[in-house]
């Protein structure tokens, strides 16, 4: 599972801002970010003005943003200028960003203030990262895939301007692909195959978006013309990549894998974590592998009883120690995973289980839902489904509060009967009802209607482009403990099982990210952590080990994120004591937006001291 929102930001809206391969322009006489210290222009002011800036260098990201026109130029109509003038211009604006909010004095600011601070100095920091280390511009050939289906797709999911405007500039930007993906192969100089491979997986998808928005243009509409000649263009530029990747790109010799090392993830693992809270690497992985035995242990507790319950006859002679954890809780997941769904009924099982958990939710008086109505839950775009390989949540737009959020549910082939199998088993009834409450209720939707009311608007904006990633992902987590807590499905085991072996797969993705990324742990070492210690399909390992590749830095973020929820709740609770109120803080932390929760603590601190 994983979320396009703030992700971290990672995927999503504000690409760049997120450190994502950004770098264009949308003109070369962009100007360079001018640091203004009058009582008129506040600090919220000045940020949300670079960001305005950089969502302008960036028109698909912007489109996202729901920022669709900037001194007379449809961003909307517009694909990303990713040539090397482009970078160069983003660097000088970085550059110029990064003395600005560095030189302020941040004594004179009020909490609130310097929390915004914090994220933008942050996020400069993380894109210069970004445009002189990681350089991905330079070995991540899937990026500009994406990019070009995100182009395409996203206006047309958005309600702005009429059907006709909305076509009209996608089709704009469907003429600019020939020139996007000749710059992308300008910048690639080597590359390692997961990420060829995932590029040419992820460009099948992007022809059936045009497919797509071909179909949506009558043969009588004056735009029937312009659009044919556009699609045939974009689709001979994506065939032409695809080939040029496998002939030219992948025979080419390489120095650079998709291990970040231990130095350059150091830093990746830094920004991720998104705060100053003295974790490295080392300390985490020694955390989680803490915790792997202990979830284990608490598996087993669980699962005995049902495994002599359901299994009377099985024979466990000679097993003890990890062994006998290892029999008996497959077993018990074994048969839990029987009860499934199908691939065609796949989405409405998931519709029906959102309908069942947002009733539980008022009912308990967990926390505020939004009346809002504006949840919808959908197939995940095509040429996404190499990253999103089970579900992900797509916030509104950032500048356009109000509008619908999209919970993508990961379509299962059927090609391959057993992978699809393996597949549904995995996602099994009860493990989908997790994956409700992480993605939509309580969870990332949940969260992020809370943050649309965020006032004022400036910083509402700023908080959802720079969201943190722990305090994202850590909520999707902290949600369903809130709900296993609150006696979800009364307690019942096999629910309360499939959280736990959540609970194992958010600490193996930890170990996993730091071992792959930067302690050469193996593809075996890895399919055998996930299948054998975490219960894990070999599909669902399959998918996770090339996503592991694709995202250093991202997986790390739930387990951080889940724990820095848990102990804040706990610490917030003590400090509140008897008038502590589970629904009140849950709302007053989403209140805030995703901040950092080490910067988010000390303000509904403060506040809670200040009422007594």
């Amino acid at each position: 599972m994983r979320s396009s929102t703030a992700i971290i930001l990672p995927w999503l809206a504000i690409a760049c801002l997120a450190g994502s391969v950004c770098a264009g322009a949308q003109s070369s006489s962009t100007p360079a970010f001018v640091c203004k210290v009058t009582p008129q222009e506040t600090l919220l002011h000045q940020a949300n003005r670079l960001l305005l800036e950089e969502l302008a260098m960036h028109p698909v990201s912007a489109t996202e943003a729901g920022y669709h026109e900037r001194n007379g130029v449809l961003l909307d109509a517009q694909l990303d200028d990713i040539g090397p003038e482009a970078q160069a211009r983003e660097r000088s604006l970085l550059a110029a960003a990064q003395r600005c909010f560095s030189n302020l004095d941040d004594s004179k600011l009020s909490g609130e203030d310097k929390a915004d601070l914090t994220l933008v100095r942050s996020s400069i920091a993380e894109q210069i990262f970004a445009l002189d280390v990681r350089q991905p511009q330079h070995y991540r050939p899937e990026r500009p895939v994406e990019e070009v289906g995100t182009a395409l797709f996203f206006p047309l999911t958005q309600n702005y301007g009429t059907e006709q405007q909305r076509l009209t500039n996608v089709i704009a930007r469907m003429e600019q692909v020939p020139r996007f993906l000749g710059q992308a192969k300008e910048n690639l100089r080597e590359s390692d195959p997961v990420f060829i491979d995932t590029a040419v997986n992820e460009a099948a998808g992007d022809k059936q978006v045009i497919e797509q928005i071909a179909q949506q243009v009558s043969a009588a509409s004056p735009l029937h013309a312009r659009c044919e000649a556009a699609a045939q263009a974009a689709n001979q530029a994506i065939d032409a990549y695809v080939a040029w990747l496998k002939n030219d790109l992948a025979k080419r010799s390489q120095t650079r894998t998709w291990r970040s090392g231990p130095e350059v993830y150091a830093r990746i693992f830094r920004f991720a974590v998104g705060s100053d809270t003295g974790q490295t690497p080392a300390s985490l992985l020694a955390s989680a592998e803490r915790d792997l035995a202990t979830v284990r242990a608490q598996m087993y507790a669980i699962a005995k009883p049902l495994d002599a319950q359901w299994f009377p006859n099985a024979n466990h002679a000679g097993l003890t120690g990890e062994a006998l954890e290892n029999k008996v809780i497959a077993e018990v997941i074994g048969r839990i995973n029987d009860d499934h769904t199908t691939p065609e009924q796949l989405l409405p099982t998931v519709k029906a289980d959102a309908a069942k958990i947002t009733a539980f939710i008022n009912e308990k008086n967990l926390i505020t839902l939004s009346s809002r109505g504006n949840l919808r839950i959908v197939s995940t775009p095509p040429f996404l489904r190499g990253v999103f390989s089970v579900a992900g949540f797509h916030a509104p737009p950032s500048l356009q509060p109000g509008g619908e959020g999209e919970y993508w549910v990961t379509p299962i082939p059927t090609g391959d009967p057993a992978a699809a199998e393996s597949k549904l088993r995995e996602y099994n009834n009860w493990m989908l009802q997790y994956l409700t409450m992480h993605e939509a209720l309580p969870g990332h939707y949940t969260q992020f209607e809370h943050a649309d009311s965020i006032q004022p608007p400036e910083r509402r904006i700023l908080r959802a482009l720079l969201g943190n990633g722990p305090y994202i992902e850590g909520w999707g987590e902290y949600g369903v403990k809130e709900m296993e807590d609150a006696g979800y499905a009364n307690h019942d085991p096999r629910f309360v099982l499939m959280v736990m072996k959540i609970r194992l797969r958010v600490i193996a993705n930890a170990i996993l990210d730091i071992r792959m990324q930067s302690m050469n742990m193996t593809d075996d070492e890895a399919l055998s952590l996930m299948e054998n210690e975490a219960f894990q399909t070999r599909a669902e390992a399959l998918g996770k080990l090339r996503r592991v590749k694709l995202t250093a830095g991202q997986l790390i973020t739930y387990y951080v994120g889940y724990h820095q929820w848990i102990d804040f709740r706990d610490r917030y609770q003590r400090a509140a004591g008897t008038s502590f109120d589970l629904k009140r803080f849950n709302d007053e932390a989403l209140d805030e937006g995703p901040l950092p929760i080490p910067v988010l603590e000390p303000l509904m601190m403060d506040r809670l001291h200040a009422s007594k």
